[in-house]
């Protein structure tokens, strides 16, 4: 998963050093040190400085090339161009963006759709994976549109090894065999942070997903788009599209979800026996969980809504936030994962995460290109 900062770009048009490049200051307002945080600049505003048409490195403070990334968001052209940035607290650092060839960089997020496995749709980055389910799973396993998470101790990319080894060696992913596990199980529910209409006290699932458009696909972020079949909630036809994003370095993915209808929203996590609610703060719009699977460990889950939460509550199945949702909008939510064998080895850790996280998102790095 991602720690994508939503920031605010501001624009210092003093003109530039050289036509070549652009000076990109990164401020950072918090007594909190930034630490590879994704940063965006609309090839809009690299068109205004240096020109749109031709290929561009990114540079840190010291000169150094660093990964970047051109963001088409599903377009025939470039929307964006995104690198990560590190920043001390209460200070700013000053990047460029220069015309030129950038090297190949290491792909630290991917996606796929699965053919060969009932139709999933699978995508990862340097710290987690998870996977969604699409509609060839439902004759063998019955609908299924929560999220499911693959918890791993590797910074190497796993999806493609994990599905080849199950499907032709007959390796279990369900096991920890060193690299992590799949050792979640969606079943009916939410999963791992899915959200669903909340209608007369009850939560309305949908199934599983019916297409899916890939946005972009590394090295820094993975994105893409999944329409589901109309469905009916209270009698009323509802039709649902869900867009996921992860960033390098995140445990948490960026979801924008977007329903033809009005009511309100629940996102939640799927409730089990073994798992227990740690944080659950209506006023931050968040929910933290901790799942004990024995031998595979401790497996965290956490909730993050940009959307004002109007209660936090917990039914048979799930815990969950519950929030407005007017026909139109698109609502920004995060939900993710981590594991006490690799960075979180207590609860304390996984809850500081995801409250840092939230604290990031209310006070976003701030962008000055010069």
């Amino acid at each position: 998963m991602r720690k994508l900062i939503l920031f605010a770009i501001s624009l210092v048009l003093f003109g530039c050093a050289s036509k070549n490049e652009i000076k990109v200051t990164v401020k950072n307002s918090l007594n909190i040190k930034r630490v590879n945080e994704t940063v965006e600049v609309s090839m809009a505003d690299i068109a205004k400085n240096i020109g749109g048409d031709a290929s561009f490195v990114v540079l840190d403070p010291s000169g150094v090339e660093i990964p970047s990334q051109l963001i088409y968001a599903g377009e025939s052209k470039p929307q964006k161009l995104i690198f990560q940035a590190t920043v001390n607290e209460n200070a700013s650092a000053e990047y460029s963006i220069k015309k030129g060839t950038p090297s190949s960089y290491p792909q630290k997020a991917f996606g796929r759709f699965v053919p060969e496995r009932y139709d999933d749709y699978a995508w990862e980055n340097d710290r987690i994976a998870f996977r969604i389910y699409g509609l060839a799973l439902i004759p063998k396993d019955g609908a299924s549109n929560g999220l499911d998470v693959w918890v791993k101790r590797t910074d190497n990319l796993i999806v493609d090894k994990w599905y080849s080894d199950y499907l032709l060696k007959k390796i279990s992913y369900h096991k920890d065999n060193g690299e992590g596990c799949d050792c979640f199980k969606v079943g009916r529910t939410l999963g791992a942070g899915g959200v669903a209409p909340y209608v007369n006290d009850s939560i309305w699932l949908g199934i599983n997903f019916q297409s899916y458009q890939v946005l972009d696909n590394g090295p820094i972020r993975t994105s893409f788009k999944l329409s589901y079949p109309a469905f009916y909630v209270n009698n009323q036809r509802v039709v649902e599209t869900r867009t996921f994003s992860l960033d390098a370095g995140s445990q948490l993915n960026s979801v924008v979800e977007e329903f033809d209808n009005s009511f309100q929203v629940a996102s939640g996590i799927a409730k089990r026996k073994e798992g227990e609610i740690l944080l659950k703060d209506a006023s931050k719009s968040l929910i933290t969980y901790k799942l004990d699977v024995g031998e595979n460990g401790i497996t965290y889950l956490g909730v993050v809504s940009t959307v004002k939460a109007i209660e936090v509550k917990e039914n048979k199945d799930h815990f969950f936030i519950t929030m407005d949702y007017k026909k139109g909008d698109k609502l920004l939510y995060y939900t993710g994962a981590g594991w006490n064998k690799w960075g979180f080895e207590t609860d304390e850790s996984w809850n500081s995460y995801i409250e840092e996280f939230s604290l990031k998102n209310k006070n976003p790095l701030v962008v000055d290109l010069n």
